[in-house]
């Protein structure tokens, strides 16, 4: 990781052509919007002869609580290119972060956004469910979380599988981590899916999730 401070700007970059991309916001080729609401906007873009992905975290450049926590952690943006690169110095697969910009004002980060490359392959579904088991337990196996292993956090293209959003971070919790991560991806499911559900871990990690989801729906119901 490379980086460049201006005029209260911070920019973390792969490699030095990607500075041009700063030059041309105002005229990007956006080829396809992933997602725009108000917690953030993703979108795929060309650039020279690449295809990558711009993403804004809107809802956390803006929360106050997330913006006085970035004087000491850095922006949510920065976090996604420190978290890609930790996913491939421990030998598995995403995307290439490319750079990162930040704004400051008065040292509080008000502006971010992350571009990284753009991923051939399919967004995880039942269809890929055994390969993303795999690799779910091989991330397990080498003593790592996904943080949020949702099916569409996967992107699988033939044999290889991508972790993406990922929070990677080691599994402090053991069986309780991994069992949280199998109820996770079998929500996302929309229908049961073949784990250990006879172990204490499960057990107890299934009554908490319980717990929270109800917890969640009450709250919606009083908003």
């Amino acid at each position: 990781m490379n980086k460049k401070t201006e005029n209260n700007i911070n920019v973390y970059y792969s490699n030095k052509k990607y500075l041009k991309i700063l030059d041309e916001l105002e005229t990007l080729k956006v080829e396809r919007v992933f997602k725009d609401n108000q917690r953030s906007k993703v979108f795929l873009f060309k650039f020279l002869d690449e295809r990558l992905v711009f993403k804004i975290p809107k809802e956390k450049n803006t929360r106050k609580w997330q913006r006085f926590l970035s004087i000491f952690r850095g922006s949510e943006s920065y976090r996604e290119y420190i978290q890609c690169e930790k996913i491939k110095k421990s030998g598995f697969k995403t995307y290439d972060p490319i750079l990162v910009f930040e704004k400051k004002k008065l040292g509080i980060i008000v502006e971010s956004f992350f571009i990284c490359s753009f991923l051939e392959g399919n967004t995880g579904s039942i269809k890929e469910l055994e390969s993303i088991k795999k690799e779910l337990r091989k991330v397990h196996k080498n003593g790592y979380l996904h943080g949020d292993a949702q099916l569409v956090n996967f992107i699988v293209d033939k044999e290889i599988v991508y972790l993406i959003d990922s929070k990677f971070k080691k599994n402090i919790y053991g069986g309780f981590g991994k069992a949280s991560e199998y109820i996770c991806l079998e929500e996302s499911c929309g229908k049961k899916i073949e784990y250990d559900k006879e172990s204490v871990y499960y057990k107890i990690a299934k009554n908490i999730n319980t717990f929270f989801n109800k917890l969640s729906k009450f709250r919606k119901k009083f908003k």
